[in-house]
C-alpha cells in the first residue's frame, strides 16, 4: 500500500468522526467526509453489490481524486470500506477518474480506470488521459504493472488525449474484452471508441462505435451499456455549455461484425437540474439497476458551505422498457424503509392552497394522484421545502402538458439555475407523482417514472412545510411515508 493511499484512508477514519450523523442525508449515499462525484464500477463481486466513487476526503472540490468505496446487501444500506485507490503513480497522479469493475474468470475484482495526469503546456490546463487496470479481493487493490494500458498512442487519427476518459469494460462470451471510450476529435467532434483485447491488459486499436452525429453535446463521458427488455441501450452523459449537463439514453443495436452502436432513438434519462454520469448494475435477479451523481458539475459550488461534505448519490433506480420508452422508479427495496403512513383519498382540491394534516417534513416519500372533477383545473402546485416565503415548487398545467420545477425562491442559498419546464406525454389531465424528499434533495417520478426531475434542495433545515394549491377542480389521492433511516 502507498503511503498517499494510507495517509487518505487514516484521514478518512478520524475525519468522519467529526460528520454528525443528522448532517447526512436518511438514504441517499454520501461520503464519508469531503467531495464526491461520478459513481464508478458498480458491480456485483462476490455476494455484495461494490461502488466506488471519485472522492477527495480532503476539501469540497475535485481535488486529485481517489476512489472512495462502499458495499451493499439491498443497495439502500450502504457500508464504507477503505479508499481503494490513490493517485500516487506517475501516470495517475493528479487524478484516479472514472471507470467500471467486472468480475474477472479468475475470481479477482478487475476494474479500470482513468489516470491524469495535468499537461502544463496545454493553454486550457487540462491532463493528459490514460486508460489504468487494478485488481482486488473486494477490498485491497493493487495497480497492475501493465499500466497505463491504453494512452494517446492508441487513438485513432486525430484523436486528443486530453479528451479520452471514462472505460465501460466488459468480457464477451468467448472470453475476450471490449472496452468503450469517449474521446474528441477537435475537427469531428466527440466519438464513442471500442477497443478489443484477448487479456485484459494489451488492446488492439481503437475503432469509432459511435459518432456524434446528432450532436448531443461536444464531448461524452462515462458511457454504459446493456441490454433491457431485448433492445440494446446506451447511455452518454453529454457536456455542453452550461448548465448543460445532459444524459441520454440512446435505444438501438449493436453490429457485432462491424462492433459498431446502430442508434434508433434518443432521449434525456433526467430533466431536473442535477443528475449526471450514471451507471448501472444487474441484480441477481435479472433487474437493471441505475445510480447516479445528484448533481451538475457546472454548480458544484452551490451549496451551504458549513456542510463538511459536497456531492451524493441519486437513488437506485429500476429501469424497465415499453416500446420507445424507458421507465424509472426507485429501487423496490426502498418500501421496505418506509414508516408512518399518513393515507387520504377522494381529498377535493378547488380555488384554494391547502395543507393537510401529517403530510409534511423533509424525509419523506410521497404518492399522489391527481385528477380532474367538474370544470377541471388550470394548474396544480405542489411547493415543499418550504418555510414563509421559501419553497421549490413543483407544478402541473395539463391543458398543456407542462411540467414545472422551479427553486429560485429554495433558501439562502441561491441556484445558479432554477426554472425547468418540460413537455410530457399523457391524457393532459390526471397526474400520477411520486417524490423522495431527503434532506438535501427531491425526485421527482412522473407517470410511472416516463419523466424524471432530480433537484438539490439546500433550503433551512427546518423548512418542512407542504402545501397544494390547485386553480379549478380536482380530486386527490395521497399517501405519505416516513423514511427509516439508514
Amino acid at each position: 500500500m502507498s503511503r498517499k493511499l494510507e495517509e487518505g484512508r487514516a484521514y478518512e477514519l478520524r475525519e468522519e468522526k467529526r460528520f454528525p450523523r443528522t448532517l447526512r442525508p436518511a438514504v441517499h449515499l454520501a461520503p464519508r467526509i469531503g467531495w464526491m462525484n461520478d459513481p464508478n464500477g458498480f458491480s456485483r463481486y462476490g455476494d455484495r453489490y461494490h461502488l466506488f466513487y471519485q472522492y477527495n476526503p480532503y476539501g469540497t472540490d475535485w481535488g486529485a481524486p481517489f476512489w472512495g468505496h462502499v458495499v451493499s446487501e439491498d443497495l439502500v444500506t450502504w457500508e464504507h470500506l477503505p479508499a481503494a485507490l490513490a493517485p500516487d503513480e506517475d501516470y495517475d497522479r493528479d487524478g484516479c477518474f472514472s471507470g467500471t469493475a467486472i468480475t474477472h474468470p479468475d475470481g479477482r475484482h478487475m476494474v479500470m480506470y482513468t489516470g491524469f495526469v495535468l499537461d502544463e503546456e496545454d493553454p486550457q490546463g487540462r491532463g493528459i488521459q490514460c486508460q489504468c487496470l487494478a485488481w482486488g479481493d473486494g477490498r485491497e487493490y493493487v495497480k497492475s504493472p501493465a499500466n497505463p494500458v491504453l494512452t494517446g498512442a492508441d487513438l485513432p487519427r486525430g484523436g486528443d488525449p486530453h479528451e479520452f476518459r471514462d472505460p465501460r469494460l466488459w468480457q464477451e462470451k468467448d472470453g475476450t474484452y471490449r472496452v468503450l471510450l469517449p474521446n474528441n476529435d477537435p475537427e469531428r467532434g466527440t466519438r464513442l471508441l471500442i477497443y478489443r483485447s484477448d487479456d485484459g491488459e494489451s488492446w488492439s486499436s481503437g475503432k469509432v462505435f459511435l459518432k456524434n452525429e446528432d450532436r448531443l453535446g461536444w464531448m461524452w463521458e462515462c458511457p454504459d451499456l446493456f441490454s433491457l427488455d431485448g433492445k440494446q441501450v446506451l447511455l452518454l452523459s453529454a457536456m455542453d455549455e452550461a448548465p448543460n449537463k445532459r444524459v441520454y439514453a440512446l435505444l438501438g443495436e449493436v453490429d457485432r461484425e462491424k462492433e459498431a452502436f446502430l442508434k434508433e432513438s434518443a432521449r434525456i434519462l433526467d430533466q431536473g437540474f442535477d443528475f449526471y454520469a450514471p451507471q448501472t448494475v444487474e441484480t441477481e435477479d435479472g433487474r437493471r439497476i441505475l445510480i447516479g451523481w445528484l448533481q451538475n458539475p457546472d454548480t458544484a459550488g452551490d451549496r451551504p458551505k458549513d456542510l463538511p461534505f459536497c456531492g451524493m448519490m441519486s437513488l437506485p433506480r429500476e429501469l424497465r422498457r415499453e416500446g420507445g420508452r424507458i421507465l424509472q422508479r426507485p429501487i423496490g427495496e426502498l418500501e421496505a424503509y418506509r414508516t408512518e403512513p399518513v393515507i387520504r383519498r377522494d381529498l377535493r382540491l378547488e380555488d384554494e392552497e391547502i395543507r393537510i394534516d401529517g403530510i409534511t417534513g423533509r424525509v419523506l416519500d410521497l404518492e399522489l394522484n391527481l385528477r380532474p372533477e367538474e370544470r377541471g383545473f388550470r394548474s396544480f402546485a405542489l411547493r415543499f421545502a418550504r418555510k414563509g416565503d421559501s419553497w421549490t415548487e413543483f407544478r402541473f398545467e395539463p391543458e398543456d402538458g407542462l411540467i414545472f420545477l422551479d427553486r429560485s425562491r429554495a433558501g439562502p442559498e441561491k441556484a445558479t439555475f432554477h426554472r425547468k419546464q418540460i413537455k410530457i406525454r399523457g391524457n393532459g389531465e390526471e397526474l400520477q407523482l411520486r417524490m423522495i424528499l431527503d434532506r438535501y434533495s427531491a425526485e421527482l417520478f412522473i407517470d410511472q417514472g416516463e419523466n424524471v426531475l432530480s433537484t438539490l434542495v439546500y433550503a433551512d433545515s427546518d423548512a418542512e412545510d407542504i402545501t397544494f394549491n390547485v386553480s379549478g377542480s380536482a380530486i386527490m389521492d395521497i399517501a405519505k411515508y416516513g423514511i427509516k433511516e439508514k
